[in-house]
């Protein structure tokens, strides 16, 4: 009996000098699933991902392989942010972790944070407003996870998009084509989505709200502002239900040319404004922030009376901030900013967008919500 179990010792050890001897660790190591990205096996190599992945609760993102079949995904906290074997990323609740894509032997890692805060801006006004002269192809584009577009143009329940132009393709309504209003090609919101990140660091989410031809009479007396609320409170509801704390709500108002060319006079725009206001307001708006029109170029000072009273408004009344004049003074260089006669180009709109986001997010972050 003794003779036999000093048998069973010396095979061992002669087993275990073959496994050191000819490193056999390495054939059923490779392949077993690590705890976390950094307790991997020694023939895997890490790559750290330059980009940091933000995500809301709820939102879906895809991490991508060159071969997702034979991709292994791991989350280093399923709580925070889950992954499936797609490599479908969804984020949980408020946190920081990582995520890993393993393949081929090389594992990326990349950060990951979840953020639950975001603000929420109504993109309001008319056919400017709506990108009548934009361009989708030569819009900025903001980095993801920084700013969103509530999606009202579907009933998709993936109602958070992250921000693309044509923002609001589907419900703005920018111009009539053979008898029907028909969306822009390309807004200010994306300029204006990455300068307010820029300064505030919280994501916002856009609500489009835009009518080509609208004047401030037609918002009051043809329900446009309560379809823009609805449309708000449907964001309200859909944020709620993810546990998406609002920190602002604004409104952007880029409108005043059709009340320029129906002859309206400044006095009628202010009133019309500040019962606009007030209607936002009871929904939980804070700040209308005015962009002030551009001149119609083949009618040079139609546009005067409406200009001049949305500068004596944002004066004058303490609801009322002009977030942008850039617009105000493209007639100077026609060739360069317009796309016909009274509609902004692409490359306008993004200077327009950038310089009100800029005084927006700058507004937002050093005034807290009253």
């Amino acid at each position: 009996m003794k003779r036999r179990f000093k048998h069973i010792i010396s095979a061992a050890l002669v087993l275990a000098f073959l496994i050191v001897l000819f490193n056999v660790r390495d054939i059923y190591a490779y392949g077993t699933l690590s705890v976390s990205a950094n307790d991997v096996d020694a023939d895997v190599t890490i790559v750290k991902a330059d980009e940091k992945v933000l995500l809301l609760p709820g939102e879906i993102r895809y991490l991508s392989a060159s071969s997702s079949y034979a991709s292994v995904y791991g989350s280093g906290d399923p709580n925070i942010v889950t992954i499936a074997g797609t490599g479908k990323m969804v984020g949980q609740k408020p946190g920081k972790t990582q995520v890993w894509v393993t393949e081929n032997k090389r594992r990326v890692v990349y950060d990951v944070v979840v953020r639950d805060t975001v603000d929420l801006i109504v993109f309001a006004g008319q056919s400017n407003m709506a990108g009548a002269g934009g361009n989708y192809e030569q819009a900025p584009v903001p980095e993801k996870g920084t700013a969103y577009e509530y999606n009202c143009a579907t009933d998709d329940e993936r109602k958070l998009l992250t921000l693309r132009e044509p923002f609001g393709d589907g419900t703005n309504r920018a111009y009539v084509l053979n008898g029907r209003y028909v969306s822009g090609n390309g807004t200010l919101t994306s300029a204006f989505g990455i300068q307010y990140y820029k300064k505030t660091k919280v994501p916002m989410v856009g609500v489009p709200a835009a009518w080509g031809g609208s004047t401030s009479k037609t918002w009051l007396n043809n329900g446009l502002v309560d379809i823009s609320i609805k449309r708000m409170n449907q964001a309200k509801k859909y944020l709620k239900k993810h546990k998406i704390k609002i920190r602002h709500i604004y409104v952007v108002w880029y409108q005043g040319e059709s009340d320029g060319q129906n002859g309206y006079s400044g006095a009628s725009f202010i009133s019309n404004m500040k019962k606009i206001y007030k209607m936002f307001n009871k929904k939980g708006v804070e700040k209308i922030f005015m962009i002030k029109i551009a001149q119609q170029v083949n009618k040079m000072g139609i546009m005067n009376p409406i200009q001049e009273a949305q500068v004596k408004l944002c004066k004058t009344n303490k609801n009322f901030l002009m977030a942008s004049t850039v617009a105000s003074t493209m007639d100077k260089d026609i060739g360069r900013w317009y796309f016909d006669v009274i509609h902004i180009n692409q490359y306008g709109l993004n200077v327009i967008g950038k310089e009100a986001g800029k005084y927006v997010g700058k507004y937002a972050k050093t005034h807290s919500k009253k």
